[in-house]
């Protein structure tokens, strides 16, 4: 291969997200995570397989009587785009009332003698709060017409794709003498900057550059009509930032698994 060649290879590769695909992996495998690459999911609307870039799942399991275990996955369904010329604006205001304040818990299980109650009041101990300003909508900087299509697409994709996985997990109405919880977080990856645009309470318009957003999602269609795709929170977070985020997604994934054992809801 003649070094032109390779070097316009390297440029037009460079063009697609596959490399940006290939350091999001790399940083999930080196903070302890599984990566599944290009994984498919049914879209019902359209009746077709979609591709989702990225499942990452961390796996946590204990003998807790005699041959049966506790076992719990949690999974980061993963969307990842390149938006270096084209910011990522949302429109936040403040958390009102107790129902905002708990972010919804996407999970299956299976083994549990009727306690979903407490495995609730456990995660929302142990996992992520809402942040005090929550995404309400949103468009992308620099196109006609404030266009919204790119984020549109990430969020409801990234929203079937978790209802796919969520509804096919083996975790869900399992046989099994474990005690089985399949944990799950719809997550947009993007490689650019992102912004969060709000209110102060004089009416003063507030642009703020940010690394990572929860924003309300509530998708909702004939397909997915029975309310688990609806009223979900995605978490829109930055290249820079993803690090972070695993780190504090495991911690507290152990914290959950250590509290769960200890109450010996098992």
């Amino acid at each position: 291969m003649s070094e032109e060649l390779k070097v316009k290879l390297l440029e037009d590769i460079l063009k697609t997200g596959f490399p940006l695909e290939m350091e999001i992996s790399q940083k999930l495998r080196s903070n302890g995570w599984r990566v599944s690459n290009s994984s498919y999911y049914i879209d019902m609307d359209e009746n077709k397989g979609r591709e989702i870039d990225i499942i990452s799942s961390i796996h946590k399991n204990k003998e807790v009587y005699k041959e049966i275990y506790l076992e719990i996955l949690f999974s980061l369904i993963v969307e990842i785009k390149k938006t270096e010329d084209k910011p990522w604006i949302f429109f936040t205001s403040e958390v009102h009332g107790p129902i905002e304040k708990y972010l919804p818990k996407d999970y299956v299980m299976s083994g549990f003698a009727n306690k979903p109650h407490v495995i609730n009041r456990l995660l929302r101990k142990n996992t992520e709060k809402v942040n005090t300003r929550i995404g309400r909508n949103f468009y992308q900087g620099f196109t006609k017409n404030g266009g919204r299509d790119d984020i549109y697409k990430a969020l409801s994709g990234v929203i079937k794709a978790t209802y796919h996985f969520m509804e096919n997990s083996s975790a869900k109405d399992n046989n099994s003498v474990d005690r089985l919880i399949h944990f799950f977080e719809p997550v947009v990856v993007i490689k650019g900057k992102l912004f969060e645009t709000y209110l102060k309470e004089d009416g003063e318009q507030v642009l703020e550059e940010v690394n990572y957003i929860q924003t309300q999602f509530n998708y909702l269609s004939p397909n997915y009509s029975d309310g688990t795709s609806s009223n979900k929170v995605v978490h829109v977070i930055t290249s820079d930032y993803l690090e972070t985020f695993v780190i504090e997604r495991k911690e507290s994934l152990n914290a959950f698994f250590e509290d769960l054992v200890n109450n010996d809801i098992h």
